[in-house]
């Protein structure tokens, strides 16, 4: 009765705070045109075709996307965002933005469970405030796929952690469809559980250990199948970001070229960012989080340094291990970290508003 008691006071404290966090943002996009026009950019505007029209056998012919098409965006966001389009009435924007301002929510109390249960029972009122209120929460409020995937990952880990394994196999079969990256999130999951399993000579925990990989493997098939059939390839998501300019290759590789050429630099500052967060996450023995982050953060950088920031800032795991850097602050130097971070939120929301290219 006390746990059941402390999780609603979680949960009513993470509506709160989560609604305080997308009224304050929502309000900023007045003076930049409204919500939805404001707030839809980079990839928005492919999910907006996706919504609108679905996935094109054949590459657009006009002057701006000339050889290029939507392939790479995966189907669960822009599929649920077209139901609610078709329910609903509102724009292809607005609908997008709608199932994410409403997952946000959800992100948010199942994080800041997870959080209590598996990485600290007394702050998850702070982990709360970061998370909603600061830069990172940003990508979570747009029409991207950071929320949808966030929720799922942050729910493969739980169930993960916690050995309920039909919530895990259904989630994990539902994460291969927001982002190339699903799967590599399902199969870190599944090698954790079959290590634990050897560890403790369980054959059936190694056995279940190895049904998410095999349900988020079902899931990837079904859209390669669906490209297949559309397209007549079934990579043709990879071959159309390598188009782009996202070959794989060395991930030092990329690191070094931004630096020699001065491109990117923004991007080259995440890399190392992120990898002092990596290197802090094991040494606070968060392992199962900073292994996905790891595995994340390889194989983003291994095809550039574009968007890494928001790869890794914008994730959920990010947020809970950056959070553990307030364990031993005192409260003062914890208060004026928080409004740092909140003005720094404001202001990342500004640069979005305004086009910035920082933040895509």
């Amino acid at each position: 009765m006390k746990n059941i008691l402390k999780s609603d006071k979680i949960l009513f404290f993470s509506f709160i705070i989560s609604a305080l966090s997308l009224v304050i943002f929502d309000l900023e996009t007045i003076p930049f045109g409204g919500l939805t026009y404001s707030t839809c950019k980079w990839d928005c505007l492919w999910y907006r075709d996706i919504i609108l029209h679905g996935y094109q056998p054949d590459t657009y012919l006009s002057l701006r996307h000339m050889g290029f098409a939507a392939w790479p965006f995966f189907p669960l966001f822009p599929g649920l965002a077209a139901c609610i389009r078709y329910l609903t009435g509102l724009s292809a924007e607005a609908s997008a933005l709608l199932l994410n301002q409403a997952l946000f929510f959800f992100l948010v109390a199942i994080s800041a469970l997870y959080y209590r249960k598996f990485v600290d029972s007394q702050k998850y009122a702070l982990f709360i405030l970061v998370l909603c209120l600061s830069p990172f929460a940003l990508w979570y409020k747009i029409q991207y796929t950071e929320c949808i995937y966030g929720a799922l990952m942050v729910c493969i880990a739980y169930f993960t952690r916690d050995r309920r394994y039909i919530p895990l196999f259904i989630c994990s079969f539902l994460e291969t469809l927001t982002r190339p990256t699903g799967i590599l999130v399902v199969g870190t999951c599944s090698a954790y559980l079959m290590i634990d399993a050897l560890r403790t000579r369980n054959l059936n925990a190694f056995l279940n250990g190895g049904f998410p990989v095999m349900a988020g493997s079902l899931g990837l098939s079904v859209y390669m199948l669906y490209l297949y059939y559309l397209t007549g390839d079934a990579l043709a998501f990879s071959h159309m970001q390598s188009s782009w300019g996202r070959a794989f290759g060395f991930p030092g590789k990329w690191i070094i070229e931004a630096i020699i050429h001065g491109r990117r630099i923004n991007g080259v500052i995440a890399a190392f960012i992120s990898m002092f967060f990596l290197y802090y996450g094991f040494r606070k023995r968060m392992y199962l989080e900073t292994s996905i982050l790891t595995v994340t953060f390889l194989f983003a950088l291994s095809s550039g340094v574009l968007s890494l920031h928001r790869f890794i800032f914008g994730n959920p795991l990010f947020v809970m291990i950056f959070c553990r850097i307030f364990d031993n602050k005192s409260q003062k130097v914890t208060n004026y970290s928080l409004l740092i971070l909140f003005i720094l939120g404001l202001i990342a929301a500004y640069m979005w508003f305004n086009d910035s290219h920082y933040l895509f």
